[in-house]
């Protein structure tokens, strides 16, 4: 047993923030924390990856990390790394990652505090594993843990629409290694597309534990991705995902960033006009000038 007072006292890391990726991401308070589950997700072709990609990117050498990558294997994440390094389009980079290029050595030492795993189908088990190795090598368990993609792991009993047990893992993971688990998963294709699905889109019934949910619309021909807080224990959060924010991405380059300086990025309003949106804030389309 503990109290507060000696644990305080000795110091507490579960629940400390790690770095905003973006000043946008502070400014609406979506904020990954050390000892909790936070969650990426969005339809196929949403750039799930990439965004995730990033945000590990601008937390910097300051955050140890575990990227489980089962999604995509090791020419795929190197290439993908290599460019939004260097801003080369990935057609370029991938040719340096198959030659072993040297260039490419050098570029992605910038990335050693991310350590990977390419298990296609990873356990829990194999996750926790990994995190013994991590701390047996430098001293401490990773600060932030990614798994890309929840659907692939593998575990007992679970299902298209039953994630309880498996966030239970995680959430035991997250608190016990002081760990920042950020899962990159998939939400439905029925949900209009166009825009971040709701909360409700989110495959699966697991959406007690994670203290961030953020659904994501990717569009690869506008360079573009819009970001809704769906869940946020910490901040503001609309499970309808009507608000967002756009940030700029370029796909072939594996690269986002933020509006720049002076280029409005205000949650908006979509369009709808279902029940639950005020009569003020509907559009009226057909009305007169």
């Amino acid at each position: 047993m503990r109290t507060l007072q000696r644990q305080v006292g000795r110091g507490v890391s579960a629940g400390e923030p790690l770095p905003d990726p973006w000043p946008i991401f502070g400014k609406n308070r979506a904020t990954f924390r050390r000892g909790s589950i936070a969650m990426i997700a969005g339809p196929p072709g949403s750039m799930k990856t990439v965004t995730m990609l990033n945000i590990v990117r601008r937390m910097g050498p300051s955050v140890p990390t575990i990227y489980h990558s089962s999604d995509s294997d090791d020419f795929t994440m190197a290439s993908r790394s290599l460019s939004m390094l260097t801003g080369k389009t990935s057609d370029e980079t991938e040719l340096w990652v198959s030659n072993q290029d040297p260039v490419a050595q050098k570029e992605l030492a910038e990335l050693d505090y991310i350590k990977w795993s390419f298990v296609s189908s990873p356990t829990v088990e194999h996750m926790w594993n990994e995190a013994e190795a991590f701390r047996e090598v430098h001293g401490t368990y990773p600060h932030h843990t990614v798994v890309d993609i929840l659907m692939k792991v593998d575990y007992d009993g679970i299902s298209e629409y039953n994630y309880q047990n498996l966030m239970n893992e995680f959430s035991d993971m997250a608190r016990e290694q002081e760990t920042a688990v950020t899962l990159v998963h998939h939400t439905s294709e029925s949900f209009k597309a166009g825009s971040p699905p709701p909360r409700s889109a989110i495959i699966g019934k697991g959406s007690q534990l994670p203290t961030l949910m953020l659904t994501l619309w990717g569009d690869s021909q506008l360079g573009k991705i819009d970001i809704a807080v769906v869940k946020n224990r910490f901040g503001p959060q609309d499970p309808m995902a009507e608000t967002f924010f756009t940030m700029n991405a370029d796909a072939s380059r594996c690269r986002v960033e933020e509006l720049p300086s002076g280029q409005s990025n205000a949650s908006v309003m979509i369009f709808r006009d279902g029940s639950g949106v005020p009569d003020a804030q509907k559009v009226n389309l057909f009305g007169e000038a």
